[in-house]
């Protein structure tokens, strides 16, 4: 990362000032009270879905909205988590119940004697975490992990196992940095955050001795650790990778590590012209994931996107709606062609860039108009599902309720918002993403001609179609 050099404050806001917010985030509880409720939260809801399928005659996006485990999951966390993301960068990383049990697996390994390892270089790179996405997404279409209560239940309990183990064997927050399904979505979603933490003065920070922030000596600490995710908080100029767990502002004694509130893609933070691979790779992958999502709210769009897999399967004399052959369609066939044809309008102008260098410095631009969809797409799923939030209070299981809803015996509850009000609210969110997106790349890549815009705009209309016809 580049040094950061002062830079003016008036636009940014510190909300250590907040006397409420300086006592939380100063308080030795603080995260760890947050995720021990959230791990008693997963824990219940694992409980409550295990071998739990929909009964006969019941559809299983019905039951998946009736039984708490894959409403919670499914239907609340998961956008909630995305916009979360784009909004303040990595705070569910703040009260992740993984990072806790990770974070005690390693202090209890290390306390037994167990020689942990450092994470190697290609597990830090992020190539894994890129890959236990996939699998993940291939899940949802192959055996419908999200709608089924059993397989979610499994996918809580495997991931908290693995918090487990990664920190008895690893150190300095291997589950985190290498394991975590979802830590290069929350790396790409939130560069532009609102919120981050950033030291208030270089000049501070230069004439600090103790150097408690850094010091590997304090890593064992379980209050004011230096940063458990081996950055330099005196050099921190990015939301990529810092979790927001307030360990350095805890450690360090001259106070000069605050916690800003600030407007989106702040102009003092560092900005890759390049992505890395595994990051392109991802930005890529879930660029098709989100278009398939954005088409399952219109119908015609929907079955536009999935004509291909549907001939795919009857080539292959499968069911056509085979989910595995759907999911490596949207996950991997689908986004190859999206960015060749991207690639290849930029190829028109500049036939000596490689196709490698044009996703590359494609992929932070666009991931800001792909995490716009996801977010959309998020408004319109957590509308239509948390209605149905006191039938699963009720009946945590859902099967009565589930029965009750088909047979007509009870109505299904109406979103708890108008169509036209998530309509207008996610034209104007793909609006603004656009336009940060052009910020943004004109930022980075100011030296480059008008036409590598295309790809961008082209992305934007796209999205901004399907939803106009939602």
């Amino acid at each position: 990362m580049k040094v950061k050099t002062d830079t003016p404050k008036h636009n940014e806001f510190d909300l250590l000032r907040i006397s409420l917010v300086r006592k939380m985030v100063l308080w030795a509880g603080f995260p760890y009270i947050f995720q021990i409720l959230t791990l008693l939260v997963f824990l219940t809801l694992a409980i409550i879905g295990w071998g739990l399928f929909p009964p006969n005659g019941v559809d299983d996006k019905l039951f998946a909205k009736t039984c708490l485990t894959n409403l919670t999951i499914w239907g609340l966390w998961w956008p909630l988590m995305i916009w979360g993301a784009v909004l303040f960068g990595r705070i569910w990383c703040a009260v992740c119940p993984m990072e806790l049990i990770s974070n005690f697996s390693e202090r209890f390994g290390r306390t037994i004697g167990i020689k942990q390892k450092p994470l190697s270089k290609w597990l830090s790179s992020g190539y894994l975490i890129v890959a236990l996405y996939a699998l993940i997404q291939l899940l949802v279409a192959g055996v419908h992990l999200h709608r089924i209560p059993a397989y979610t239940s499994i996918f809580l309990f495997t991931l908290l196992t693995t918090a487990l183990f990664t920190g008895l064997f690893l150190k300095d927050r291997a589950f985190c940095r290498g394991f975590c399904p979802v830590g290069m979505l929350l790396n790409a979603y939130g560069r532009g955050s609102m919120l981050a933490v950033r030291h208030a003065s270089d000049q501070t920070c230069a004439s600090c001795r103790s150097r408690d922030c850094v010091l590997p000596a304090n890593r064992k600490k379980l209050v004011g650790r230096s940063c458990p995710s081996l950055l330099n908080p005196a050099k921190l100029n990015s939301a990529s990778d810092c979790l927001v767990c307030g360990q350095c502002i805890k450690s360090c004694t001259p106070f000069n590590m605050k916690l800003f509130f600030r407007p989106l893609f702040h102009p003092a933070d560092y900005r890759e012209p390049l992505a890395s691979w595994p990051l392109t790779i991802f930005i890529m992958l879930v660029s098709g994931f989100v278009t398939y999502e954005l088409c399952t709210e219109w119908e015609q769009a929907k079955q536009f996107f999935l004509w291909m897999p549907q001939r795919l399967s009857l080539f292959l004399d499968l069911n056509t709606n085979n989910g595995w052959i759907q999911g490596f369609w949207t996950l991997f066939l689908f986004p190859f062609l999206l960015w060749l044809f991207f690639g290849a309008i930029v190829k028109v102008f500049e036939r000596s860039c490689s196709f490698t260098t044009i996703w590359r410095r494609l992929a932070l631009p666009l991931v800001i108009v792909i995490s716009a969809g996801h977010m959309v797409k998020g408004i319109a799923k957590f509308v239509s599902w948390v209605g149905f939030l006191p039938y699963a209070v009720r009946d945590p299981s859902g099967f009565k309720t589930s029965h009750q809803f088909t047979s007509g015996m009870v109505q299904i509850p109406e979103p708890i918002i108008g169509h036209l009000v998530v309509l207008i609210t996610g034209i104007a969110v793909l609006l603004i993403s656009v336009y940060f997106a052009n910020r943004e790349f004109k930022r980075t890549q100011c030296e480059l001609p008008a036409y590598w815009l295309l790809p961008l705009y082209i992305s934007g209309t796209m999205f901004l179609f399907v939803v106009y016809n939602w």
